[in-house]
């Protein structure tokens, strides 16, 4: 364990005066309560890498909800939240500083994947560090008075940090947690770190000797939509790389990670993450059990319709692309190019996507055209128009009408 770095310095100066306050307030409280507290995880991390700090979670080696509710009595904060079964608080100070709070515990996976079983509340720091998923996140620092400051570090997560390294603290990770394959690519991506031999080899017999059909979708799916949202294009890259996408059942196709970003950045999606994803994910199975959004989902259904339906050729007119691609949602579309590299779906996106026809049903019927099907027929001839530059403004359109009128 190292016990040798001390790093009140960089809570002085990386987090606030009012966050400052609030740890100060919870250290006096533990002294005064006989509790031992620790700021845990990302926090510790980021700033030992000089991040901007996102959260505050401190872990109190007992019962959160105990410590907090002594925080409460006191005044010093608000509780918000309350999980009773894991005695975890979220308590907000009276400098709107919030800080969850977590008791140490140990836990098990009775199903692979799926969400672990708290067997203990209120263990020792070093039994509870060694449940999370990397070294790098296994770190402590101490508020308590006679050591305040001082790096916890059980695993060699500080090594570990100067080495740009991810390392899995056992080698059951891979399999009681699947996701944190996810994850490792997450932090890869994010902080420029890699995995070191002997985690890419655990992850390697996972994905080639294990059946993971009996795992927690939602926990990957959350991952990956962390992940992917972060349009960092070397996540993509590594996710075929290093064959992570044969945790979803996916199909490795020839993109490159910079291809989606740049598309990303010009149309900017809704769901950025459903882009990446959506040239790797085909299965049916899969896709369903993401249980994915009806948005969401509706960017699968409209990708296949695309690849499956396609009756466009180099000589289509803008009218025909328009109309094959307006349903669909703008990532289906993406993907679709991505997939194909036609050029019709960047004809759509750049020139033909924006293009609306301003006039509507009632106002062709106050102006004598009164007949549904006739009222449909102006309106698709208006939008010819458009698509092919002759009619731009909204007045436009009214003139012409009026001479068809005529």
């Amino acid at each position: 364990m190292d016990s040798t770095l001390n790093l009140t310095d960089k809570l002085e100066t990386q987090l606030s005066k009012d966050i400052i306050s609030a740890l100060v307030l919870c250290s006096k409280t533990a002294f005064e309560a006989e509790y031992k507290i620790f700021l845990i995880g990302g926090v510790v991390r980021d700033l030992i890498l000089n991040r901007k700090i996102a959260d505050i979670d401190v872990t109190v080696e007992g019962d959160a909800l105990k410590f907090c509710h002594i925080l409460a009595d006191k005044k010093h904060c608000k509780i918000l939240q309350v999980q009773n079964d894991l005695k975890t608080v979220k308590a907000c100070f009276k400098n709107n500083v919030i800080i969850d709070f977590a008791s140490t515990r140990q836990e098990f996976y009775p199903r692979r994947g799926h969400l672990p079983v708290v067997v203990r509340i209120g263990c020792t720091l070093e039994e509870d560090v060694y449940r999370r998923d990397f070294t790098i996140n296994a770190l402590a620092i101490s508020l308590n008075e006679n050591n305040y400051g001082d790096v916890i570090d059980y695993t060699g997560g500080v090594k570990d940090i100067e080495n740009k390294k991810l390392r899995v603290l056992h080698d059951n990770s891979f399999n009681e947690d699947p996701s944190r394959i996810i994850r490792a690519l997450k932090f890869a991506a994010r902080l420029n770190f890699h995995r070191d031999e002997h985690t890419k080899e655990l992850q390697r017999k996972y994905l080639t000797t294990q059946m993971h059909d009996d795992i927690s979708w939602s926990r990957i799916k959350s991952e990956l939509k962390q992940t992917f949202s972060l349009n960092i294009p070397r996540a993509y890259d590594m996710f075929l790389a290093n064959d992570t996408y044969k945790l979803i059942y996916g199909e490795k196709p020839d993109i490159k990670g910079l291809e989606i970003k740049t598309l990303v950045d010009k149309y900017s999606p809704d769901y950025t993450w459903l882009v990446y994803l959506g040239t790797v994910l085909s299965n049916q199975k899969i896709i369903e059990a993401f249980c994915f959004t009806r948005a969401e989902k509706k960017i699968f259904t409209d990708k296949e319709f695309l690849l499956n339906n396609n009756k466009l050729n180099l000589h289509s007119s803008n009218y025909e692309i328009y109309k094959f691609f307006e349903k669909r949602s703008v990532e289906s579309v993406m993907i679709y190019y991505l997939l194909t590299k036609r050029k019709e779906p960047l004809i759509y996106l750049e020139k033909l996507m924006k293009i609306r026809v301003e006039l509507n049903g009632d106002d062709l019927k106050n102006m004598g055209i009164l007949e549904g099907k006739k009222i449909g027929a102006m309106l698709d001839e208006i939008l010819k128009k458009k698509l092919t530059g002759k009619i731009i403004t909204k007045a436009d359109e009214e003139r012409f009408v009026k001479q068809q009128i005529k």
